[in-house]
C-alpha cells in the first residue's frame, strides 16, 4: 500500500516537473523545429529580430544565393533603365553547366531586365556582365560586394565572384546572407523583382524572340515541383553547386509580418525529402505560429514618460507636427500572448547626428528588448522641414541632454502613491472613529451623572413631602 502512495506521489511529481519545464516556453520551443541543413536561420525584415537559428555563424559556400547580394549592389549603384552590353569575357568565362540563358556577346539589355534574368533564371552570364558595366571589372564589382558586406554587419563573409559558381574563398553564413537579404528585400525594385513569376525580356539586337524566364523558386512558382508551392512566399532565390549542395532564401508574408529564412548545405536534392523546401517551410510556419508583430508609432511614443520626445520642448510640437519620427514600418516580435508593455524599452541618442534619406537626420535609436534579446525598435529621425526648428525655441545642447535624462527615467510611481492614499484614509477614518467612539462615551457618562443628580433630587423632595404629611 505505502509503496502504491510512493509511486503515485513520484509520479505527480514528475508531470509538476514537466509541466513547469514545458509550459512557459512553449511557443518559443515550436520554432526549433529539426531541420535537414548544416545551417539555417529565420529572421523579421522589419526588426531584424531572429526567431530560429541553427549554426547560423558557420561559414558555408552559398552558392547561387549569392546573386541577392549582386542584384542588390547593381540596383543601388544604377538605374533600370541603363544598357548593359556584353563583353566576351562575360558570356564565355563560365564552367560548363552553369545556369544562363543564352546571352550572345554584344547582345544589349536593360539593367531591369538583366535583374529579372539574375533573380528569376541565375544567369550567371548576367551577373558577369552587370559587374563590369557598374564597376568597370568583375574585380571591382567584387570590392563593392564585400564593401557592403560590411556596412551591413557581416562579419563571416567575403566574396570572390558575382554569380557564385564555387570557389574555396568565396563564403559566407547563415546570419550574414539574411541580412544582406533583408537589406535587398527593403529595396522596392529588388522585393517587386525576386517576387514576379514569370518575365519576358523582348527582342534584343542578338536574340530575335527576345528571353523568356520563370521564377526558379518552387516555394513561389509551381514548376517542376508544384507540391512545395508555399502560400506566403513572396520571393527568394535558389542556389546549388556539387560542392555548395543546396541553399536557398525565402521571403514570406503574412498578415503584417514579413520573414526572411535562410538555408545553408541542405544535404538532399528536391526530388528527396527532407530538402531544402520543406526545411523552409517548416520554419516559416512554426515562427508564424510562435510570434506576432507589434507596430510601434509616432502616437506611441507620445505618451506617457516619451512625451519628451514629441511635445514637452516647445508648445508648437506634439506627435502631428513634431520634427521627431521613426520607421513608418517600425514594429517589435514577441511571442503570441506576450504584451508590448512586457518588453523593456531604451532611448539613445547619438553623439552626432548621421545622414539620411530626404534631408532627415539620424539623431538616435528607440531599441526594444525581451528576456535579454533584442526584438525590434527604430532609429530616431530628425526633419525640420515644414515645421519651425528646434532652434527657434530651445538651446539644442539643452534638448539632448534633457531628452536623455527623460526618455531613461523611471516612469511616475502610481501604484506607490495611490497605496499611499489609501493608507492615509485609512488612518484617517480609523482616527475619526476612534473620536466619534470617545465622545459617545463621553456623552453617554454625562448623561448617566445628570440622570443620578436628578433622581437624588427628586428621592429627597419625595421623603420631605412623606414626612410632612405624616406630622
Amino acid at each position: 500500500m505505502q509503496k502504491t502512495r510512493k509511486k503515485r506521489w513520484l509520479s505527480v511529481c514528475l508531470c509538476l516537473a514537466i509541466c513547469l519545464t514545458v509550459l512557459p516556453g512553449h511557443k518559443e520551443a515550436q520554432a526549433k523545429v529539426k531541420i535537414s541543413a548544416e545551417s539555417g536561420i529565420v529572421m523579421d525584415v522589419q526588426s531584424g529580430t531572429i526567431l530560429y537559428s541553427k549554426n547560423i555563424d558557420k561559414k558555408e559556400y552559398p552558392a547561387s544565393i549569392t546573386k541577392v547580394m549582386t542584384a542588390l549592389v547593381a540596383i543601388e549603384n544604377s538605374s533600370l533603365s541603363e544598357t548593359v552590353t556584353f563583353s566576351y569575357d562575360a558570356v564565355m568565362n563560365l564552367e560548363s553547366g552553369a545556369s544562363n540563358i543564352g546571352t550572345q556577346v554584344g547582345e544589349k539589355m536593360t539593367m531591369e531586365e538583366c535583374l529579372y534574368a539574375i533573380l528569376l533564371m541565375s544567369a550567371n552570364e548576367v551577373c558577369n556582365g552587370v559587374a563590369e558595366h557598374i564597376a568597370g571589372s568583375i574585380d571591382g564589382f567584387i570590392k563593392m560586394m564585400n564593401n557592403r558586406a560590411k556596412e551591413l554587419g557581416c562579419t563571416g563573409t567575403h566574396f570572390v565572384n558575382a554569380n557564385g559558381l564555387w570557389k574555396k574563398n568565396h563564403y559566407t553564413t547563415a546570419h550574414d546572407m539574411a541580412l544582406i537579404a533583408r537589406a535587398a528585400y527593403k529595396n522596392p525594385t529588388f522585393a517587386k523583382i525576386t517576387g514576379t513569376k514569370r518575365y519576358n525580356i523582348p527582342k534584343t539586337n542578338k536574340a530575335k524572340n527576345g528571353h523568356a524566364l520563370y521564377n526558379h523558386h518552387g516555394m513561389l512558382y509551381a514548376s517542376t515541383f508544384p507540391q512545395y508551392v508555399y502560400e506566403y512566399c513572396v520571393g527568394g532565390k535558389t542556389g546549388y553547386t556539387s560542392k555548395c549542395r543546396y541553399t536557398l532564401v525565402t521571403f514570406a508574408k503574412k498578415d503584417d509580418m514579413t520573414l526572411v529564412s535562410v538555408i545553408m548545405k541542405a544535404p538532399n536534392s528536391p526530388w528527396v525529402e527532407p530538402n531544402e523546401y520543406t526545411d523552409s517551410t517548416s520554419l516559416l510556419n512554426s515562427c508564424f505560429e510562435s510570434y506576432s508583430r507589434h507596430k510601434i508609432r509616432n502616437e506611441t511614443l507620445s505618451t506617457a514618460n516619451d512625451q519628451n520626445l514629441f511635445t514637452k520642448f516647445s508648445p508648437i510640437y506634439n506627435s502631428d507636427t513634431s520634427p521627431l519620427s521613426i520607421d513608418a514600418d517600425a514594429g517589435v516580435i514577441l511571442p503570441k500572448g506576450v504584451a508590448l508593455n512586457k518588453a523593456q524599452k531604451k532611448v539613445d541618442f547619438y553623439e552626432s547626428a548621421k545622414g539620411g534619406a530626404d534631408g532627415e537626420k539620424i539623431i538616435g535609436k528607440l531599441t526594444y528588448t525581451y528576456n535579454g534579446k533584442e526584438v525590434g525598435g527604430s532609429e530616431i529621425y530628425y526633419s525640420d522641414k515644414g515645421a519651425p526648428t528646434l532652434k527657434d525655441s530651445i538651446d539644442m545642447s539643452e534638448w539632448f541632454d534633457d531628452a536623455v535624462e527623460k526618455a531613461n527615467q523611471e516612469p511616475f510611481p502610481w501604484k506607490t502613491v495611490i497605496v499611499f492614499v489609501l493608507l492615509v484614509l485609512a488612518l484617517g477614518a480609523t482616527v475619526l472613529l476612534l473620536v466619534l467612539r470617545l465622545r459617545s462615551q463621553r456623552e453617554q457618562r454625562n448623561r448617566k451623572t445628570r440622570y443620578k443628580r436628578t433622581w437624588g433630587k427628586t428621592r429627597r423632595r419625595s421623603t420631605r413631602t412623606y414626612y410632612h404629611r405624616r406630622r
